[in-house]
């Protein structure tokens, strides 16, 4: 059963918030001469202003954007800086410091590129333009995850795709439609480790396999042959709700409510978290931290995840663009080939136990195209490893069409 209409799918090996893109191209115009100067004066005072770092405590840096990365357009840059909000305060999102390369973007010149307070106001600029109604809110993405096979012996890659079609109308349907693409060996050495163990095709996991807190046990067996397209109605808690807010689902009244101003927007998405922090507490977590980390989701959800005004889901990108912690790390390409701006954050997932958050943004068009988590293992070899997993966003956003429903039903 599909985790849209039943509680959860626990096939699924780890539950990252994931962010969402769109197959939505919105040109940009260029603004007039002065504008572009204007903008560029302004782009350059707000690198002076971002491009610094505090000190929160020890052992833990606040980083706020630095200038690397490459492809934001003059004009866009120019149009984002003429839109920039005055800097919004708040909780801040407190990470451990990166190493200066990159394992997973281009390496450039400090110089050569914007900073992330930049391409979240260019993307910020694109987003309000985006189309604000239709019959579907439609998500389509891929997920791929990573885990050891059961003797840790090497690294799988497990695939699924899904589309959601959520309906506003009650006149129509709301479906979930997903289908397995199968398990590989993660790698070209985890494939020679693979035939090595006589190439299976299928993998159980003892339910008492050490995983690290990385990823859960698979509940039944993966199986290397992808699956069948398959569709359902969305009903029980996904009936008539209109996507996911910060792990809570909220109705089309709620989405409609949300507030398109930046300062008002941060205070609403504050409040949740604060409901939530209170109803669910967690002793052992930094109460400061666990509030920014909820802001931060909230506004990626925000983003991506919920039929969201253009406003709304543009004022989400100007409260990223206000927290010091997220840094740019240059052009880069996703899980699916396609070219963007990485932004990337640390987030601890487990008292001492972080993981790796790259997300991959297109400014021109103001949409996110993927969300990659990265941690390490030890394989039984003594090998360190890494495990990704990855969301890839092939469409997002309002649209008339109908979905394409495969002949198999749940």
């Amino acid at each position: 059963m599909d985790e849209l209409h039943d509680d959860q799918d626990s096939r699924h090996l780890v539950e990252p918030r994931h962010v969402d893109a769109v197959l939505l191209l919105l040109g940009t115009h260029e603004p007039p001469l002065a504008v572009v100067e204007a903008g560029r004066a302004r782009l350059l005072a707000e690198a002076a202003a971002t491009a610094t770092v505090s000190d929160p405590g020890p052992g833990r840096k606040r980083l706020r954007g630095r200038l690397v990365g490459a492809g934001l357009s003059l004009a866009v840059a120019a149009a984002a800086a003429v839109a920039v909000p005055a800097v919004l305060s708040g909780s801040t999102i407190s990470v451990e410091p990166w190493p200066t390369t990159s394992v997973t973007a281009t390496s450039v010149p400090a110089t050569a590129g914007p900073t992330a307070r930049q391409i979240l106001l260019a993307a910020a600029v694109a987003m309000e333009r985006a189309p604000a109604d239709g019959a579907y809110w439609r998500i389509g993405m891929v997920t791929q995850v990573m885990l050891t096979d059961p003797t840790r012996a090497y690294v799988l890659q497990e695939g699924r795709s899904e589309e959601r079609w959520l309906a506003k109308r009650p006149d129509l349907r709301s479906w979930s439609i997903w289908q397995e693409l199968g398990v590989k060996p993660a790698t070209p050495r985890d494939e020679a480790a693979w035939r090595a163990a006589g190439a299976p095709t299928s993998w159980r996991y003892p339910k008492d396999m050490k995983t690290e807190q990385l990823f859960a046990v698979p509940f039944g067996p993966l199986e290397a042959a992808a699956g069948e397209r398959t569709a359902a109605r969305l009903h029980g808690r996904w009936k008539g709700t209109a996507g996911e807010l910060t792990g809570e689902l909220v109705t089309w009244q709620e989405v409609k409510a949300i507030p398109g101003e930046p300062g008002a927007l941060r205070s609403y998405l504050e409040e949740r978290a604060a409901r939530r922090l209170a109803a669910d507490p967690d002793p052992g977590a930094d109460a400061e931290e666990s509030r920014a980390q909820l802001l931060l989701q909230g506004c990626l959800d925000v983003i991506s995840r919920l039929p969201a005004s253009p406003e709304a889901r543009a004022s989400a990108y100007r409260i990223l663009a206000s927290l010091p912690g997220i840094r740019a790390e240059g052009e880069t390409t996703d899980p699916l080939g396609r070219r963007g701006q990485a932004l990337g954050y640390r987030q601890e997932i487990e008292p001492g136990l972080f993981t790796r958050v790259l997300l991959v943004v297109d400014p021109a068009t103001g949409l996110p195209l993927a969300e990659v988590r990265t941690n390490t293992t030890t394989l039984a070899d003594g090998r360190r490893a890494e495990l990704r997993s990855s969301t890839s966003y092939q469409a997002i956003g309002w649209t008339d069409d109908r979905p394409e429903l495969p002949a198999h039903r749940e």
